[in-house]
C-alpha cells in the first residue's frame, strides 16, 4: 500500500505482492484513517509505504499507533509528482489533437496525488525505504 500524504488530499494505491494494481485514488486526507482501517482490515496489507514529505510525519504516526502490526516505512518522494504526469498519459492517452501536443505541455483534468502513491510503492520495491520502520521492525 502506498501513501502520498498532503494537507487537504492523499495519493492512495495498493497493488499486489506480484505489483499489480488493485486501487489507484485521492482520497481526502480527512477520510485516510477511515480508509486504512478498511482495508487493513481484510488482512490483506502487509506493508505501508508513506512519501516523506508533506505530513508524512503524522500519517506515520498515526500507522504505527493504531495498525503497529504492519510494517511501515517511509520512501523517498522526490519528483514522483512528475513521474506520476508520465504515468498518467501512459493510462489515459490524449485523443484527438492533443495527442500530437508534447505530454509536457499538457496539463492533466485529474490531479495526480494516485500516481505518485503508485510511484510511492514502486520505489520501495526497487531500492526500500529511507526511514525508520519503528522499534521491532526490519528496515524494508
Amino acid at each position: 500500500m502506498g501513501i502520498d500524504p498532503g494537507l487537504s488530499k492523499c495519493g492512495y494505491a495498493v497493488v499486489t505482492l506480484q505489483g499489480q494494481r488493485m486501487t489507484v485514488e485521492v482520497i481526502p486526507t480527512a477520510a485516510l484513517q477511515q480508509r486504512l482501517a478498511h482495508d487493513i482490515g481484510t488482512g490483506s496489507v502487509g506493508m505501508i509505504c508513506v512519501g516523506n514529505s508533506t505530513t508524512s510525519g503524522a500519517v506515520m504516526e498515526m500507522v504505527r499507533r493504531t495498525w503497529p502490526q504492519v510494517a511501515a516505512g517511509f520512501v523517498d518522494e522526490t519528483n514522483t509528482t512528475l513521474e506520476a504526469r508520465r504515468l498518467y498519459y501512459e493510462d489515459n492517452p490524449p485523443r484527438g489533437l492533443l495527442r500530437f501536443v508534447p505530454r509536457g505541455l499538457l496539463v492533466p483534468n485529474a490531479p495526480l496525488d494516485g500516481y505518485a502513491a503508485l510511484l510511492i510503492i514502486r520505489r520501495w520495491r526497487e531500492r526500500g525505504s529511507t526511514g525508520d520502520t519503528g522499534p521491532g521492525r526490519p528496515r524494508v
